[in-house]
């Protein structure tokens, strides 16, 4: 009994010891934080949950196939760069210390991601617009459905979106520090900048707003009289290009060092990375059917993102209203995003979350405002307490923002439970049970699903992680190549589960020929097995 009560007052003291450290933390910090462990609880309730996305059962493959010492590009096919496996698969064998090689160790190195982000645009709006800015930018992502739906989701675009806001917030760091700190801060960008590109390609668009905050200096050779601008002479923006080429010079020089330290373990393999990395999605794009119009209609898809659009638009009308000329590279960044998703083939659903962040601080400026009212109140009541916007306008927009929050976290709130309540459907168990009973641990199968081959806790061969449609359609895949893996590694049982394996012409009727169908689950989907198909001697 007194262990019992020692054990109790321990937890109490523990929670009054966290509560009096939280309740001595300044209010933007604790906004911060609160914020924080809010999303994570959002993004860890589903990382269980059944997977809905087909990419994610490729990488989880991939991760599988390096555990077992597969080398990228050579053995795993990859169609992302090299960086994205590399820096989740630590992530993925810390967590699979105490989830094994499940698809919830793989989803919690997403999850960690996802709060990098959420802290590098927190910092990021602070750098352009002040505390109050960095606060809401930081309010919004983690609030966004979409952004918040990618976040327990294994693919690559949170981790690159984390990259990318790591390196934006260095840079415009970098453009509001001095000396020897402001070098460091943009050759640091220059690497987040390198990691992110090797993570996945579109984050090379961030650097049109890297540029134009590092090249701020020369804007100093401008100035506004009233609705005119002026040019202030050409010493002073020569002074200005004097300032900025230094920290332009570091930034590709971290950016250079990135790739060098990443691509130097596949020096004699660059040709097999370019093949899949770039080629490889040249040649989808020449194989894609969707027009512009597709793409435009996918787009618009999704109406829970409109009022993230609505709410850029109403920050960049105040914005440039203010004279805030930092609304600039933003804008031209998401003009350029925008435009490269307009021209993208295929365009893929989860490719428009290339537009959130640079949306999220359009928006976000709406709260510049409070900059102006914070310097000119004393220094001992800034943060103190929140203080109402005097004028009707600046109420109405907080008014706003804070309703666009809420809205958009009970949208997000009730795509988590959706994807925790959603059972796996009868037919995946049922496959992934046959699979599993037709097999043993350490076979290699073959399966148009790898996430069913993972739930079965099978693995696939190496060079067959993906057999997207993409892949297939793009002749990345033939039924030569797959007879000759399969033949290879002697693989003996075979799963047809999407129907992409029936788009390979001839695959089928190979199989059929040299396999015997075991178990038939309706719809082509099927198990097939290598054994002979005459009577057994006894």
């Amino acid at each position: 009994m007194s262990r019992s009560v020692h054990a109790q007052n321990q937890k109490r003291s523990t929670s009054a010891s966290i509560a009096a450290w939280f309740g001595r933390l300044p209010l933007e910090s604790r906004l911060v934080l609160l914020v924080c462990v809010i999303a994570l609880v959002l993004r860890l309730l589903p990382v269980g949950g059944v997977s809905t996305d087909y990419d994610e059962g490729v990488y989880w493959q991939s991760l599988r196939a390096m555990s077992n010492g597969y080398p990228l590009f050579t053995s795993v096919f990859s169609s992302q760069p090299p960086f994205f496996l590399l820096s989740l698969y630590p992530l993925y064998s810390f967590f699979g210390l105490f989830f094994g090689q499940t698809l919830v160790a793989a989803r919690l190195g997403i999850v960690v991601y996802s709060v990098i982000g959420l802290i590098a645009i927190y910092f990021a709006g602070r750098s352009i617009g002040g505390r109050w800015v960095g606060l809401l930018a930081l309010a919004l992502l983690a609030a966004d459905p979409f952004y918040l739906k990618e976040s327990y989701t294994l693919q690559a675009e949170v981790p690159a979106l984390a990259w990318q806001l790591v390196a934006l917030a260095l840079a415009v760091a970098a453009m509001r520090s001095s000396g020897r700190a402001r070098r460091l801060l943009a050759f640091g960008s220059g690497v987040a900048l390198g990691l992110g590109v090797l993570t996945k390609l579109f984050d090379v668009f961030v650097v049109l707003p890297m540029l134009c905050y590092l090249l701020m200096p020369v804007a100093n050779a401008w100035d506004i009289e009233g609705k005119r601008l002026r040019f202030r002479g050409r010493a002073t923006l020569l002074a200005g290009l004097r300032a900025a080429l230094p920290d332009i010079g570091l930034l590709i020089a971290g950016a250079l060092l990135a790739f060098l330290v990443v691509l130097l373990p596949f020096a004699g393999h660059l040709g097999i990375v370019y093949d899949q990395v770039i080629r490889y999605h040249l040649a989808a794009g020449q194989h894609a059917t969707n027009g512009l119009g597709y793409n435009v209609r996918l787009l618009a898809s999704d109406a829970t993102e409109y009022l993230l659009v609505a709410l850029a638009f109403v920050g960049t009308v105040v914005a440039i209203r203010q004279r805030n000329w930092a609304v600039i590279p933003l804008l031209l960044w998401a003009v350029a995003c925008f435009g490269f998703l307009l021209r993208q083939q295929p365009l893929l659903d989860h490719d428009r979350i290339l537009l959130v962040p640079p949306l999220v601080l359009l928006a976000s400026l709406i709260a510049h405002g409070y900059r102006r009212a914070e310097a000119i109140a004393p220094k001992e009541q800034r943060m103190r307490a929140f203080r109402l916007p005097e004028t009707a306008a600046g109420r109405a927009l907080l008014l706003l923002t804070t309703g666009v929050i809420l809205i958009t976290l009970l949208i997000g709130g009730a795509v988590t439970r959706r994807d925790v309540r959603t059972p796996l459907p009868e037919s995946t168990v049922e496959m992934a049970s046959a699979l599993r009973a037709a097999t043993i641990p350490g076979d290699l199968v073959a399966s148009d699903d790898q996430y069913i081959a993972g739930l079965a806790d099978r693995n696939t061969p190496p060079q067959l992680v993906d057999t997207s449609l993409v892949r297939i359609q793009s002749g990345y895949l033939t039924a030569s190549q797959l007879e000759s893996i399969i033949t290879q590694d002697d693989i003996r049982v075979i799963l047809f589960a999407s129907g992409r394996f029936k788009l390979v012409p001839g695959f089928s009727a190979w199989v059929q020929a040299n396999f015997t169908k075991i178990a038939d689950f309706g719809d082509g989907r099927a198990l097939y097995q290598k054994v002979p198909q005459g009577p057994q001697p006894v």
